[in-house]
C-alpha cells in the first residue's frame, strides 16, 4: 500500500469541481468533510490491527495539520480543529461502516446528517451514494 498514493487519489476524488459547483458550498469544512467520507471508504476496508492502518491515519492527520498551519491558522485553532476533524472522522467511519449493505434510503439519510445545508440534496445523495459504491479502492 502506497499511502501518498491513496492520499493523492482521495484527495484529487474529494476535489472534485462537480461537487462544489453543483451540491454544495466550496468551503474548508464541506472540503474536509467530502475527504473524510473518501477516505472513510479506504479505512473501513483496511483492518484495524494491520500496521498500514495507523501509517496511514498518522500520515493523513498530519498533513491535515500542516495544511490548516499552511492556511495561516495558529496553534490554538489548528489543535481545536484537529480535535473536531478527528472525531467527526471517528463519527463518519461508524455511519459509514458496512455502508455496501444498507438500502439507498439509509444511505441517503447517513449523507443528510452530514450535509444538512445542500442544494439538490437528492441529486448529491445519488452522485455520493454511487460514488462510495464503486470498488475503487
Amino acid at each position: 500500500m502506497n499511502i501518498l498514493n491513496i492520499y493523492n487519489k482521495t484527495l484529487v476524488d474529494a476535489r472534485n469541481p462537480a461537487i462544489f459547483e453543483n451540491y454544495i458550498d466550496d468551503n474548508l469544512n464541506n472540503k474536509i468533510l467530502i475527504f473524510l467520507i473518501f477516505l472513510s471508504k479506504i479505512f473501513n476496508k483496511l483492518e484495524k490491527k494491520d500496521d498500514s492502518y495507523q501509517k496511514l491515519f498518522d500520515y493523513i492527520f498530519n498533513r491535515i495539520e500542516t495544511d490548516l498551519r499552511e492556511l495561516g491558522y495558529g496553534d490554538m485553532s489548528v489543535n481545536k480543529k484537529m480535535k473536531v476533524i478527528v472525531t467527526k472522522f471517528y463519527s463518519i467511519l461508524l455511519d459509514f461502516k458496512d455502508y455496501s449493505k444498507k438500502t439507498n434510503d439509509d444511505k441517503s439519510n447517513i449523507l443528510r446528517k452530514y450535509f444538512v445545508e445542500v442544494r439538490k440534496i437528492d441529486d448529491f445523495s445519488v452522485y455520493l451514494i454511487n460514488y462510495l459504491s464503486i470498488d475503487n479502492v
